[in-house]
């Protein structure tokens, strides 16, 4: 092989070891508790079960 094919083996193989080593580091998850409730539409409070049209 010529240096040209080793200079792109050799960067393509720093590159993976790279990608490996962040895929090796653990998720920091949230751990906290997040409300997803519906509280108001269009600045109006929602009360009990309101029929509405999601777009």
């Amino acid at each position: 092989m010529n240096s040209y094919t080793n200079t792109i083996l050799t960067v393509i193989a720093i590159c993976l070891v790279i990608i490996i080593i962040e895929l090796a580091q653990p998720i920091n998850a949230q751990r906290s508790i997040l409300d997803v409730n519906i509280k108001g539409v269009g600045g109006s409070n929602v009360f009990r079960k309101v029929p509405m049209k999601i777009k």
